[in-house]
């Protein structure tokens, strides 16, 4: 007998609760909720994970050893090995409990030896289990039966109930029975009851008659005192009770309940609204008071078979009918289940654990009931590539019923990519169709920066899947907040960085967590330069691990902080940042690609050369092409940095070495004689250029120092020059300025040749000093620092 992964597990051989039981894979809900119960009961209990997480932190805290990662060494001297499904062969301690050869059970063989002086109700099905599982648990509650009850969903009540366990004291047990992997057949149940059975998990069933015929090895498990209750509604059911009978059937008819007028339990739906639903119940098997009437405060027609299947059970074990429904009337569902996590801007955020096409269907239809006349957005996560593989068709007719879907990758769980099978074959199943409009967003931390700005407000954004895709749902609730100024909001500063221009960058970083206002902004500086930060700076891990800020205002310079590097990092964490993208941004830093893109745009650049050596030949090469006076420079660097005129031949070997000192690659360009003019450019959506600045170094020479040693030089706002230049230059730096595709915020540098404007570079992060070029421009335009700051801060958050 083998896990579904290919871990040997032990038969014919049973514990004691004196024994030290080890769980690997104790995070997980299922395993830590046998972990709690059998420290309930006093016995020793040690785990591993693969990760950290606040599960471990509460078992550690219940006398559990929980340690990660997996660690043979760690793992001590424990009596009996329980192995979630999900763990495989390989792992360092199974390898370590085989050589020792300790006991090895699967997580469901546990649970099914610590029921085993329980009575049971097993709750299988395709769809609905959980649910349904939680109502026959709240009416066995209320009617003072203290059940023991596992779920596959957390239950947001007070103890006993501990997330996805309630550890009572009766003699009763309601379990969440699994059809995944067989391990329902782990249980031996005194109720079974059955939901509906559609063709799911062929990952390890293989076809939909495979399926059927396990279903019909768990109905078999039921003893003949026991019961059989199912929904007739389901073809599956139906098919499969036909394959039990064909094979012996059971002592007892089955129970049947729904909505169809063959079952023994019938409900007629008399009203739906967006906060309940009211049905009627008829019944040829039990005497029920005169036509009760039940209203229930959850949608969806599944959920009415759910309280029906729930209501059966309740009659099996003489309940009285008021009792349940009285207790179906408090219950306010599981976890993850249409579950509203928020509101803002008027936009309502709704969790839901739906991930097989007809789960699918019948949430959106729930949540149109709910929601009427409002946008149904779906942001849907596939679980498992053998699903997608199997359900493909399904799952583009199911979303195909929202307003709008974005669509992210597949969370693989315990599976391996499968090749040919892409989450973005549902998307392009989507996008063949004329509705809903799609978009397929493979990376889940980028969906809030591209689903933000198609968002109206009414809209109800519907989280779905069945992997992680809930971690969006607080970032999405976040940048809603951010949009109407809810509440203060985390501005990450990154500055300093690891290029030349580090301390220029510090300088501009910290001017702007001055400026920044402490009402309505709380400021952190980080610097990408440190992979682990201290005192008042994060460094990397922080950014990493911490919670994600609302927005990072980039005051990077140089290397890794213009270049796209740092915005392609904030991209993949899904953290919204003031500039330029990473396509601008590596083009404006490459100083000779930018230059091809001023040629393409009908721009005036000086004649340049790459190069990348001081060899004779390159020098010739220059000395051909190019004629003195030359500017030589680093091809990726700013502030002038290694930057040398060069008005001999004699010259240039010394200046090529010195730029190659800071670069692999150096940008020998023809000196034009002329105004050095600076323009800054602001704002995304229409960009608008500030006032020129005419640079005048008292040296003759706009170098670093000149740039960044207050009174070094002369800056003249706006430029000397006659009005038609200055509007030419304006025009010519928002020319530049969209050439490239920049946005928020630029400087563009060009040289004033008789009535030409040559474009030099353009600068997509400025500095933000006292001396620099952009402050000194937004103040002679009337705009002060904190203003200029709140203005390239609010570019970004308006388009989120």
């Amino acid at each position: 007998m083998y896990t579904p992964t290919g871990v040997r597990l032990t038969t014919h051989r049973a514990p004691e609760l004196t024994m030290r039981f080890h769980f690997v894979g104790i995070g997980g809900a299922g395993m830590s909720a046998l972990a709690r119960w059998l420290r309930q009961k006093g016995v020793a209990v040690s785990g591993s994970d693969l990760v950290e997480s606040p599960t471990l932190n509460a078992l550690r805290a219940l006398g559990v050893d929980a340690y990660a990662p997996h660690d043979a060494q760690r793992m001590g001297h424990p009596d009996w090995l329980i192995v979630s499904d999900a763990i495989h062969p390989d792992n360092p301690e199974v390898i370590e409990a085989q050589r020792r050869e300790i006991p090895i059970w699967r997580r469901s063989q546990l649970l099914g030896w610590l029921l085993r002086d329980y009575k049971v109700i097993a709750i299988a099905g395709t769809h609905g289990k959980s649910t349904t599982t939680a109502m026959t648990a709240a009416i066995l509650e209320a009617a003072g039966y203290d059940p023991v009850v596992f779920i596959g969903a957390d239950v947001p009540l007070p103890e006993p109930w501990q997330g996805n366990v309630r550890l009572g004291h009766g003699d009763w047990a309601v379990v969440e029975a699994c059809e995944a992997y067989e391990s329902f057949l782990d249980l031996q149940p005194h109720i079974a009851l059955i939901t509906n059975i559609e063709a799911d998990h062929l990952d390890y069933h293989g076809s939909l008659e495979q399926l059927l015929k396990s279903f019909v090895r768990f109905a078999k498990r039921v003893p003949p005192d026991g019961y059989l209750v199912a929904c007739g509604d389901s073809p599956g059911v139906r098919e499969m009770m036909q394959m039990l009978h064909s094979a012996g059937g059971h002592e007892r008819p089955p129970i049947l309940y729904g909505l169809g007028a063959q079952n023994d339990l019938e409900a007629e739906i008399r009203e739906r609204t967006p906060t309940y639903t009211e049905f009627r119940v008829h019944s040829s098997h039990w005497n029920l008071p005169t036509e009760p009437i039940i209203r229930i405060p959850y949608l969806g027609d599944q959920n009415v078979q759910n309280a029906l299947g729930a209501i059966a059970i309740a009659l099996l074990l003489q309940i009285p009918f008021d009792t349940a429904v009285e207790a179906l009337a408090q219950f306010r569902g599981v976890k993850r289940r249409q579950e509203i996590i928020g509101e803002a801007v008027g936009i309502t955020i709704v969790d839901d654990y739906a991930h097989h096409p007809t789960e699918i269907r019948t949430a959106l239809s729930a949540l149109r009931q709910r929601f009427p006349n409002r946008r149904l957005v779906v942001v849907y996560q596939p679980h498992l590539y053998s699903r997608t593989r199997d359900q493909l068709h399904g799952l583009i007719d199911s979303l195909a019923t929202a307003d709008f879907v974005v669509v992210t990758d597949i969370y693989p769980a315990r599976e391996q990519p499968i090749p040919g099978v892409s989450a973005a074959l549902i998307a392009d199943g989507l996008l063949e169709r004329e509705s809903p409009p799609t978009l397929y967003v493979p990376i889940k931390e980028q969906i809030p920066q591209r689903l933000l700005p198609r968002l109206r407000p009414n809209d109800v954004v519907v989280v779905m899947g069945a992997g992680d895709i809930e971690k969006i749902e607080p970032v999405l609730l976040r940048r809603l907040e951010a949009q109407g100024q809810a509440r203060r909001l985390t501005v990450a500063v990154l500055m300093g960085g690891d290029s030349p221009e580090r301390d220029v960058s510090l300088l501009s970083g910290l001017r702007v967590m001055q400026a920044l206002d402490p009402e309505k902004y709380y400021a952190v500086a980080v610097d990408p330069a440190l992979l682990k930060g201290g005192g008042e700076f994060w460094g990397l891990q922080e950014l990493l691990t911490r919670e994600r800020p609302d927005v990072a205002f980039i005051a990077l310079h140089g290397k890794h902080g213009e270049d796209g590097a740092v915005q392609g990092l904030l991209e993949l964490l899904g953290i919204p940042y003031t500039g330029s993208g990473v396509l601008p941004s590596a083009l404006a830093m490459n100083k000779h690609a930018a230059k091809i893109v001023f040629r393409e745009a009908g721009l005036a650049t000086p004649e340049g050369l790459l190069v990348s050596d001081c060899e004779e030949d390159t020098l010739e090469r220059i000395r051909r092409r190019l004629h003195l006076p030359l500017v030589v420079k680093p091809n990726q660097g700013g502030s002038t940095l290694g930057t040398t005129r060069v008005f001999d031949w004699s010259e240039l070997p010394r200046a090529l070495r010195k730029a190659l000192a800071y670069d692999e690659s150096v940008l020998v360009e023809e000196f034009i004689e002329g105004v050095e003019v600076s323009i800054p450019v602001l704002g995304r959506r229409e960009p608008q250029a500030l006032p020129p600045v005419e640079i005048v170094p008292k040296r003759g020479y706009y170098d670093f120092q000149a740039k960044y040693v207050p009174g070094a030089t002369e800056e003249i706002v706006p430029a000397r020059l006659p009005n038609e230049m200055l509007h030419l230059l304006q025009e010519t730096a928002i020319a530049a300025h969209l050439a490239l595709g920049c946005r928020g915020m630029s400087r563009v540098d060009v040289i004033v040749h008789e009535t030409t404007p040559y474009v030099l570079e353009v600068n997509t992060i400025p500095g933000l000093t006292p001396t620099s070029l952009l402050p000194r421009s937004a103040e002679a335009a009337g705009i002060s620092f904190a203003e200029l700051v709140e203005r390239i801060l609010q570019d970004t958050l308006d388009d989120l």
